[in-house]
């Protein structure tokens, strides 16, 4: 059978950067699905984008579907036939709707789907040919790629990223004819906006992307990537500097051009008395611009902006990016030198003014949780420093009342941290006001400095407890107030710093703290922010490899992020080596037969297998918690073997189950203080082989 090469472009208005990678991958994924169940498997896909323009190339698609024999199944036979074998109203309904007689009727046992005898239809479906099923698919395919906003345009009734200005659909040599909206599809494309506007027709989809480069589109993401990096690269050694890495905003600037035109610039000397994160959040959030440093990694008075075009005179160009980028300089240095006048200490009390949430109070009522709750998990953490995360907590919040954090909300946390230090505070309170807001997105470092630490996870649980607390919680993919981050965020800094924290009784506290204010929060806030961080933790292990059954027994036991880490770390590792069999067939044993609700009473062991099994299980307790305490857990758990025998026994001689009720109690009563003492580690229970 031949098959042909496919083409369709959706051209835009200018798409947002964000949206393009998201709307290619669902254009891939989509059309691969939608042709294998219409019989038309291509034999490759690739999806390639720019801000004007969608573009999915197939190859290999079948010019004709196969022809097939279709089952259509009808009712039960119980239901198509009486007692005598006689064909019932059903059945001859079913065989008349679909153009045949009774006698036609096949029976089928257990059809997709169904359980038992049928009767059905099987027929001949001719395939049809390919453009035909395009015709059908293809405005279905369009208009149901997902936008986390569409609007409407003109007089139009179809909602789309931005305006759809053409649809170019060719199959082979042949067009693709469908209508979406008023906007008819055909041969035709165009090229670039400013430098190649005029419309060309597309005879057949190969060689498609060249003759988009002929006219100054580069439609492959990865080559336009590649394009900036190098460009951008040489720019920046001819000034004896190189690029600060930055891959957000090299995928953000790919993204919003089509054919990329680097530009060196540089900036006034004096500008770099600024902290350096200034320039480069002025550059990078406002301008899109690649900052420049040299080989320690300091920030140089240069830039590369990337034009979508190439200009008659860079120079040009040039003085338009230094003219925008001097006045946001400038403006940033008016409002450093402005913010100086005053310390940091000196605003905390105008905090009253900046409202954190109307139904949680005021800024400065949350810095004066901060001042409480972080010197309780700096100490719960095990750190010393008390005075230092207490004076951090005081001061965090404090630059939000800056100039510049006014206007560069980017900066919040970072321009404390300067502030702080030319005020003369502790570089380590100075650090601490940056990091409680780490990591503030995916990927990005935790805190590392104790102090940072501890106001860090004060801020998540301060922010969980409240939110929760007045009902304020995630719903599906909506979570305005990021409190996933947060969880996770939380979850992050313990775990990459190897800390220990038992989260309940400071979730507890942060309750505790906002009722002191006279904050009301639900009764059930501790419990619903630690299920909530819980449940974010076995997202977090489950990405990381860990097996699912494995990461539910864990932390159906532990609040304490770390130590799960280290447990499930451990009993996965213990799943390569036979001895885990062992010791999970141990401890099924003895946790599976306690009921449920089951309250223990005080005993004293009696007969042999009793009194061996108790025995040996204080003997393996001591060197048990001793294991525990050090975080060997994969030692623990092998020392759980050495009860296996015992265990054995007890079970093999032993009526736990005893009709006599006070029998019956001591024997459970013995089991469950061994299971309470292994269900420190994980709920057996659990765990599958």
């Amino acid at each position: 059978m031949k098959a042909k090469e496919f083409l369709l472009e959706i051209g835009t208005e200018e798409l947002p950067a964000s949206f393009i990678k998201p709307a290619l991958s669902f254009l891939k994924e989509r059309f691969c699905s939608l042709l294998e169940e219409n019989y038309l498997t291509p034999g490759g896909v690739e999806v390639h984008g720019t801000p004007r323009r969608l573009i999915l190339l197939a190859y290999d698609i079948p010019e004709v579907q196969p022809d097939r024999e279709e089952l259509i199944v009808g009712p039960s036979v119980k239901a198509a036939f009486d007692r005598e074998g006689r064909p019932t109203k059903a059945a001859e309904g079913f065989a008349r709707s679909k153009g045949v007689k009774v006698e036609d009727l096949v029976r089928v046992t257990d059809p997709p789907g169904r359980k038992g005898e049928y009767v059905a239809v099987k027929r001949l479906v001719r395939g049809r040919p390919a453009v035909e099923v395009l015709k059908e698919l293809l405005p279905q395919l369009i208009l149901s790629i997902p936008f986390r906003k569409s609007m409407k345009w003109g007089e139009g009734k179809i909602r789309f990223a931005r305006p759809i200005r053409w649809i170019l659909a060719v199959y082979g040599s042949e067009t693709v004819g469908f209508e979406i909206d008023g906007i008819r599809s055909s041969n035709v494309s165009f090229g670039h906006r400013f430098l190649a506007p005029e419309p060309f027709i597309v005879e057949n989809p190969a060689g498609f992307l060249e003759e988009l480069e002929e006219r100054f589109v580069v439609a492959d993401i990865e080559k336009r990537k590649a394009l900036i990096i190098d460009g951008a690269e040489t720019l920046a050694g001819r000034v004896g500097g190189k690029l600060l890495e930055d891959e957000d905003l090299l995928d953000e600037v790919t993204n919003l051009v089509e054919f990329p035109y680097p530009i060196l610039g540089s900036f006034e000397e004096e500008f770099l008395s600024l902290p350096e994160e200034v320039p480069v959040v002025v550059m990078k959030d406002h301008q899109k611009f690649f900052s420049v440093v040299d080989s320690e990694g300091k920030l140089l008075n240069y830039f590369v902006g990337i034009s979508n075009i190439k200009p008659v005179d860079d120079s040009v160009v040039r003085a338009g990016y230094e003219k925008v980028l001097r006045a946001r300089l400038s403006d940033a240095l008016f409002f450093f030198n402005e913010d100086r006048k005053r310390k940091l200490e000196e605003r905390v009390p105008a905090l009253k003014g900046i409202v954190f949430h109307e139904k949680l109070g005021t800024m400065l009522d949350k810095t004066g949780r901060l001042e409480s709750l972080a010197p309780a998990v700096s100490e719960g953490l095990g750190f010393d420093g008390k005075e230092k995360v207490t004076r951090a907590a005081h001061l965090s919040k404090a630059d939000l009342l800056t100039e510049m954090v006014n206007e560069f909300p980017e900066l919040q946390g970072t321009m404390g941290k300067h502030y702080a230090l030319l005020d003369g505070e502790d570089p380590e309170v100075a650090e601490a006001i940056e990091e409680h807001y780490l990591p503030r997105f995916s990927g990005d470092k935790v805190a590392k400095t104790k102090t940072g630490i501890a106001l860090a996870v004060a801020e998540k649980l301060d922010n969980l407890a409240g939110f929760f607390g007045v009902g304020i919680k995630p719903t599906g993919s909506a979570d305005p107030f990021s409190l996933r981050r947060n969880a996770l965020g939380l979850i992050q800094t313990l775990i990459e710093n190897k800390l220990d924290l038992n989260l309940l009784p400071l979730i507890q506290e942060a309750v505790f703290l906002y009722k002191e204010q006279g904050i009301d929060l639900s009764s059930e806030t501790a419990e619903e922010v630690l299920s909530f961080i819980v449940d974010r933790e076995k997202v977090f292990l489950k990405e990381k490899g860990f097996r699912p059954d494995t990461v539910e027994a864990v932390l159906s036991v532990s609040d304490n992020p770390y130590d799960a880490f280290l447990k499930v770390k451990a009993i996965d590792r213990l799943r390569e080596r036979e001895a885990f069999e062992e010791v999970l067939i141990t401890m099924r044993r003895v946790v599976n037969i306690i009921p449920s609700g089951f309250s223990p009473v005080p005993f004293e062991p009696e007969g042999k297998y009793e009194e061996e099994l108790y025995r040996k299980f204080l003997e393996v307790r001591e060197q048990l918690r001793g294991l525990v305490k050090r975080g060997d857990y994969e030692g623990a758990l092998l020392l759980i073997r050495e009860l296996k025998p015992y265990v054995d026994r007890f079970f093999d001689n032993v009526m736990v189950m005893d009709k006599d009720e006070n029998v019956r109690n001591r024997r459970l009563s013995l089991l469950f203080e061994i299971a309470r003492e292994l269900m420190k580690i994980a709920d057996f229970s659990k765990l599958v082989f």
